[in-house]
């Protein structure tokens, strides 16, 4: 009666266990690292409390076993392809240590506690493919967005010593709107998207003179969908529910070079004299 107490108490530890990838992206600056990381002692205990046991050959190259897998775990931290291979081998190390406590587990518990072991596994992972995904997703759009404006006013004053323009033919350059900086080869298509760069919509209006020069343009970008994103408890569903672009601030710009951005609350349009009203960007 102890014996099985004992094994149901560990049992509702490693469920316990198999919780936290869920919450492990949660923090402030989530990497997925804590999921990764707990593989190895879910892993472990699960063999232990399962009564498998290691073969002469598994046992021989332990240490050096213990070390690979480890450097693997620290290579998910890049970042880079390296890090795919990495995720790979830990996943098929705790998919095989799943797997094989059910084979070689004695009693009932291999039953329940190898299948934890594949699902843990499986949700650490899934968990660690989230948190690169969504990770500070709203300043990853707005970085995209802010760079979109700086490419524009590139783009313009590009346009303009180019002298690609001039409408009334008084040898006066002008600024040109998207689609023809666009068609001047000077911003890619999807700058006209309804959801650009970072899911921004980008906007370029010009100011006529009299004389019907464009001596001014102001570009600024909004967010396509304003706000944050709401969190998903579960990180095995974050890891394949459809990406959506978030952004808070709107920026904008104009032939000054400077760019500001602001919160406004929501996505709508803005002019130039609300936008030199803004904080610059460092």
């Amino acid at each position: 009666m102890r014996k099985n107490c004992r094994s149901a108490l560990w049992l509702c530890w490693l469920v316990l266990a198999g919780a936290l990838p869920a919450y492990a992206n949660n923090a402030p600056a989530p990497d997925g690292m804590l999921s990764i990381v707990l593989i190895f002692p879910v892993v472990i205990l699960g063999f232990r409390f399962a009564g498998a046991e290691l073969n002469e050959k598994e046992t021989r190259w332990r240490i050096l076993r213990g070390v690979f897998l480890a450097i693997c775990a620290l290579a998910t931290a890049i970042g880079t392809g390296i890090a795919a291979v990495a995720l790979l081998v830990l996943l098929g190390y705790g998919l095989l240590r799943g797997v094989q406590i059910m084979w070689r587990g004695q009693g009932r518990r291999r039953f329940a506690l190898g299948p934890l072991v594949i699902v843990f596994t499986l949700v650490a992972c899934a968990n660690y493919l989230a948190s690169l995904g969504t990770w500070s997703s709203v300043e990853r759009s707005e970085a995209s967005a802010v760079s979109a404006v700086r490419n524009i006013i590139t783009a313009e004053i590009t346009y303009v010593a180019d002298k690609r323009l001039d409408a009334n033919q008084n040898g006066i350059s002008e600024y040109g709107t998207l689609e023809q900086l666009r068609e001047a080869g000077l911003i890619p298509d999807f700058y006209l998207a309804p959801e650009g760069p970072g899911g921004y919509r980008l906007s370029v209006v010009l100011r006529r003179e009299l004389t019907g020069d464009e001596k001014e343009f102001f570009a600024y970008a909004a967010p396509g969908h304003y706000g944050r994103p709401a969190r998903v408890g579960i990180s095995l569903l974050k890891a394949f529910l459809l990406h959506r672009y978030y952004g808070v601030r709107t920026f904008a710009a104009d032939e000054s070079g400077e760019i500001r951005g602001a919160d406004l609350g929501g996505a709508r349009a803005v002019t130039r004299e609300e936008a030199q009203k803004w904080a610059k960007l460092n």
